[in-house]
C-alpha cells in the first residue's frame, strides 16, 4: 500500500494571482504494525504452600487449552487449570493453545505453623503439676494473672485481645495459626498449652503475657527464654528459643516504642520446659504502670503489639 504525498508551494504575486512554483509527488511505503498477541496466562509465577491450590486461566482465546506439569510430584494441574501444591520444590505448569505454549513457575513451600497462647484464663487452677518432664518441683497448673491497677482489666483479657489480632496479622502474612484458646472460660494448664504446640509441630510457640510490679515506675517489655543449662528442653529448642526471644522483643519494642528490657533467661517456666518446639514468652508491658496499663487496654496499642510480634516472627525466619 502506498500513500501519495503532494507538496505544493505557492508564490503570491502582487495581488495579481497565485503562481504554482513547485509541485512534487513522493511515494512512501506505510509500515503495517501487527496487533500484539493477546493470548496470555493470568499468572506467570506463584509461590504456593503445600496443600494449597490456584486456578490458572488463559485469556485472549476461546480455543481448548491443554494443561501439563513438568513435575507432578511437586505440583499437579487439572484439565481446568487448577494447580495443587504437593511437595516442596519448583514445577512449571504449561498451557498449550492455538499453537502456543505458555508457562507458569510454581514454587512450593511448607507453610510455617505458629501456635499462639493467650496467657492465663478467666479463673486460675491452683492444682499442681511438675514444672518439666521428670521434675520434682511443682507449680500451679495456671494462674489468673495480674490486673490493671488503673483500668481494672484482667491480664487474661488483654492477652486474648492481642492474641486474636496477632492471629489475623499472621494469617494475612501466610502463616498457619493455631490458637491455644479463643475465649476466657477455659481450663488449660501450662503443660497442656505446651502439649498443643508440640502436637501441632509448631515452628514457633508464642506465649502472650503482661507484667506487674509493686513499683509503679517500672515499665517496658521483655521476653523469656530457657537458659543454655535448661535440663528439660533439647539443645536445639534452647538455641532456637533464645534466637526467637531476641527477635520478638526487638521488633516489638521498635513498633510499640516500649522500653526494651531485653531477654530474661529462666528455667522455672512450665510452659517453656514442656516444649519440644521453639518458644518464648513476651511480657508486653507492666499493668502496674499507669501509662502502660492504659495503653495496653486500647485496641490501637494492641494492634501495634500484634504487628511488632508478627514482625519479630518474620525476622526470626529470615535469619
Amino acid at each position: 500500500m502506498f500513500k501519495k504525498i503532494i507538496t505544493i508551494s505557492l508564490t503570491l504575486g502582487l495581488l495579481l494571482g497565485i503562481t504554482i512554483s513547485q509541485v512534487s509527488v513522493v511515494q512512501n511505503p506505510v509500515i503495517e504494525v501487527q496487533a500484539k498477541d493477546k493470548i496470555k496466562l493470568n499468572v506467570t509465577s506463584k509461590t504456593l504452600y503445600k496443600g494449597k491450590s490456584l486456578t490458572l486461566k488463559v485469556s485472549g482465546t476461546n480455543k481448548k487449552v491443554t494443561w501439563s506439569s513438568d513435575k507432578t510430584s511437586v505440583a499437579t494441574v487439572t484439565s481446568k487449570g487448577k494447580v495443587t501444591a504437593k511437595k516442596v520444590g519448583i514445577a512449571y505448569i504449561y498451557a498449550k493453545v492455538s499453537g502456543k505454549t505458555l508457562k507458569c513457575k510454581i514454587t512450593v513451600k511448607n507453610q510455617k505453623i505458629v501456635v499462639i497462647d493467650a496467657g492465663h484464663q478467666a479463673k486460675g487452677n491452683n492444682a499442681k503439676e511438675p514444672i518439666g518432664p521428670g521434675a520434682k518441683e511443682k507449680k500451679a497448673k495456671v494462674t489468673t494473672g495480674t490486673t490493671g491497677k488503673w483500668t481494672k482489666k484482667k491480664e487474661s483479657e488483654i492477652n486474648l485481645a492481642v492474641a486474636k489480632k496477632l492471629q489475623t496479622e499472621l494469617v494475612k502474612r501466610g502463616y498457619k495459626v493455631i490458637m491455644v484458646r479463643t475465649k476466657q472460660n477455659v481450663n488449660i494448664s501450662n503443660k497442656q498449652r505446651a502439649d498443643i504446640a508440640n502436637k501441632a509441630k509448631a515452628d514457633v510457640f508464642i506465649r502472650l503475657h503482661c507484667d506487674g510490679s509493686s513499683n509503679p515506675k517500672i515499665s517496658g517489655a521483655h521476653t523469656i527464654a530457657p537458659t543454655s543449662k535448661n535440663k528439660y528442653v533439647s539443645k536445639n529448642v534452647k538455641t532456637s528459643s533464645q534466637k526467637l526471644a531476641k527477635s520478638i522483643i526487638n521488633s516489638f519494642c521498635k513498633n510499640t516504642k516500649a522500653k526494651n528490657r531485653s531477654v530474661s533467661y529462666r528455667d522455672d517456666m512450665s510452659g517453656i520446659n514442656w516444649c519440644k518446639v521453639p518458644v518464648t514468652i513476651i511480657e508486653m508491658g507492666f499493668m502496674s504502670n499507669k501509662q502502660e496499663d492504659k495503653k495496653l487496654a486500647t485496641s490501637a496499642y494492641q494492634t501495634k503489639c500484634a504487628i511488632g510480634i508478627a514482625n519479630g516472627i518474620d525476622n526470626y525466619f529470615k535469619k
